[in-house]
């Protein structure tokens, strides 16, 4: 593809994540990206995104947006939207990009993706923590034969309950527009995250509760994971209602001769420590040291964007279209994602341990 030419549908917060991102982008690789048209129902927010971010043309609705001149869409709507959205992509043959979770299903999910390899289009899917410096470079250090085998993972994320606050979007509290609570709409990138860490999840069991009272919408899941290399893993997922704690995340990961962990899930210290030495702590500057580093690319115009995975997440997807070559991760980690979120509803449901390996 010599031009990269972006229809985004969704001119909310994460939309307007991805349209900062993309700016970035097309302003650096000139001529190779245009951001050609936005599409939403508010006509205040598209006003706004052709404004702020400089797309050319501004529809009410998608089905305009996709009839205009362009080979790419960025789906960032409401999760209940997805599958109309990605089925009329697939349909007129546009490369797309859709935020996670995929679908309101595992079976929806998966119906979308096989929709995608029928088209022979190029797709993504927005697991973002994949492009994270901070755990990129923790499992490097995992690597490191002196840190022994991973014995025990806890992972804890909290967040504001995402109806105000740094992350104000409203439909979150609605089951009819959202897959569900705090695990799919957020946890689902934990879940991501540590099956690319420790490979696949062999069982699980699960607690959840629902004390905001949003019908359908857990704001606590408690889930315990046993991976097939024997390894079992604790995480937290909760929604609160503290909103200076905007949004957090704790990864503390032992092994038999070593420990690693950090607070930050973009950019921020990472702590190590091996066999009886001191702790040490590798600061943002050595973390992003280590991170280009991994990257192995050199002179590269975005090296000043390293500490933002969503710039990285954009980007990849950009280069892969301009290649030529497949994008990752593609749908079928999101199908991943979502089978295991899935269990682990199921786990929580029943009370019982879901052998996830046989679990469809």
């Amino acid at each position: 593809m010599e031009q990269v030419r972006i229809g985004l549908i969704g001119a909310g917060l994460i939309g307007g994540t991805h349209s900062l991102m993309l700016r970035q982008i097309a302003d650096r690789l000139g001529g190779q990206v245009e951001l050609v048209a936005v599409a939403d129902p508010v006509a205040a927010q598209r006003a706004l995104f052709q404004e702020r971010y400089g797309y050319r043309h501004a529809f009410a609705n998608a089905a305009e947006l996709l009839q205009a001149d362009l080979n790419t869409v960025f789906i960032c709507t409401p999760t209940k939207f997805h599958a109309e959205l990605v089925q009329a992509a697939a349909e007129r043959k546009l490369q797309l990009f859709c935020e996670k979770p995929l679908a309101m299903s595992y079976a929806e999910a998966a119906a979308l993706h096989a929709a995608v390899q029928r088209a022979g289009i190029t797709a993504q899917i927005g697991l973002v923590l994949r492009f994270s410096a901070v755990y990129r470079v923790m499992q490097a250090v995992l690597a490191q034969p002196e840190m022994g085998t991973p014995v025990a993972v806890m992972f804890r994320d909290d967040q504001c309950f995402p109806i105000r606050g740094g992350h104000n979007t409203a439909w979150r509290k609605d089951r009819q527009l959202s897959a569900g609570g705090t695990l799919i709409e957020h946890g689902v990138h934990d879940l991501d995250l540590l099956t690319v860490l420790f490979g696949p999840v062999a069982r699980v069991r699960a607690w959840q509760h629902n004390r905001a009272g949003h019908p359908g919408i857990e704001d606590f899941m408690a889930v315990e994971l046993e991976f097939d290399c024997g390894l079992r893993a604790q995480l937290l997922n909760l929604w609160h209602d503290m909103v200076q704690r905007n949004s957090n995340r704790r990864l503390e990961i032992f092994c038999q001769q070593g420990f690693v962990a950090s607070d930050y899930d973009m950019i921020g210290d990472i702590v190590v420590q091996v066999g009886d030495g001191d702790e040490l702590r590798l600061g943002p500057d050595e973390v992003l040291r280590r991170f280009e580093s991994l990257l192995g690319v050199r002179d590269h115009g975005f090296r000043d964007w390293y500490g933002i995975p969503y710039l990285l997440q954009d980007l990849c997807f950009i280069e892969a279209l301009l290649a030529g070559r497949p994008a990752s991760p593609d749908l079928g980690a999101g199908v991943e994602a979502q089978r295991l979120a899935a269990a682990v509803y199921e786990a929580a449901r029943t009370g019982e341990e879901i052998d996830v390996r046989s679990w469809r």
